[in-house]
């Protein structure tokens, strides 16, 4: 897929004998740390409070060519944007990917000449999600996206930890115990897990581990179910933390040997 892509985004792809010709012209060298992460997103009262993308840089400033000088760098995300393209004075390329998935991407080089050798690559980017409801009787649900920005894989695991706490005093109301259950629907709305029904006294909290497996992409939601003692008015907080994980198929970073130290 990323030929096809670096076909359709860099002028002057070649292929076959030409392509094996023109890649062994440019010595393309690129160092990188990384190549998976995790873009972290908080969510209040269902409302996006802040996001966090994963940062990837790419030091090109060890490529040379043997048939002229070089003239552009470019990285090929993967997830539907642009090529990033920087001329060779600048020598790094950093992206921030803001989107979930297991992606193609590709890194490269072209020389003044109009010869290219590039080298694909594998990101692989999960999410996780921080998500409250506070002061609530009736939990909002929680929209879980699993369908990835790519041409790959779905997740492979939703991962819950959840906690809902019963607030005390809350009202002038003392001592009412709640029943919550936790439930997980698929794309389709068909409960995929649920929790056993457990009780919370008044100032307490229960907890929900659950790792969920076979994702098709959609839209999940996680809700929690909450019934009262009394005149069902008892108050919680509701604390999601979910993450959106993929299978550990990224390629291998490869960053910079540190230099010897002096004896």
């Amino acid at each position: 897929m990323c030929a096809m892509l670096l076909c359709a985004s860099i002028a002057g792809c070649l292929g076959g004998e030409d392509e094996e010709e023109n890649s062994s012209v440019i010595d393309l060298v690129v160092y990188y740390e990384t190549t998976s992460g995790t873009i972290e997103e908080v969510l209040q009262n269902n409302q996006q409070v802040s996001e966090t993308g994963v940062d990837v840089a790419f030091d090109f400033s060890y490529t040379k060519s043997s048939a002229g000088q070089i003239e552009t760098y470019y990285f090929i995300p993967g997830d539907g944007s642009s090529t990033i393209e920087n001329t060779a004075d600048s020598g790094e390329i950093t992206y921030t990917y803001l989107t979930h998935g297991l992606f193609d991407a590709a890194i490269g080089a072209i020389d003044d000449q109009g010869n290219e050798n590039y080298e694909n690559i594998t990101i692989r980017i999960d999410k996780q999600i921080t998500w409250s409801d506070d002061n609530t009787a009736q939990p909002a649900s929680m929209n879980i996206e699993t369908t990835p920005d790519c041409d790959c894989e779905t997740p492979n695991q939703i991962r819950i930890d959840s906690t809902v706490t019963n607030n005390p005093n809350f009202g002038g109301v003392l001592g009412q115990s709640i029943t919550v259950t936790w439930r997980l629907l698929n794309s389709t709305d068909v409960i995929a897990a649920e929790s056993p029904p457990e009780q919370i006294g008044d100032g307490q909290d229960a907890n929900w581990l659950h790792n969920q497996n076979f994702i098709e992409a959609g839209t999940w939601e996680l809700e929690v179910d909450v019934s009262a003692e009394g005149d069902g008015n008892e108050q919680v907080n509701v604390d999601h933390l979910v993450s959106i994980v993929y299978v550990e198929d990224e390629s291998a970073p490869n960053p910079m040997a540190a230099a010897p130290a002096d004896e």
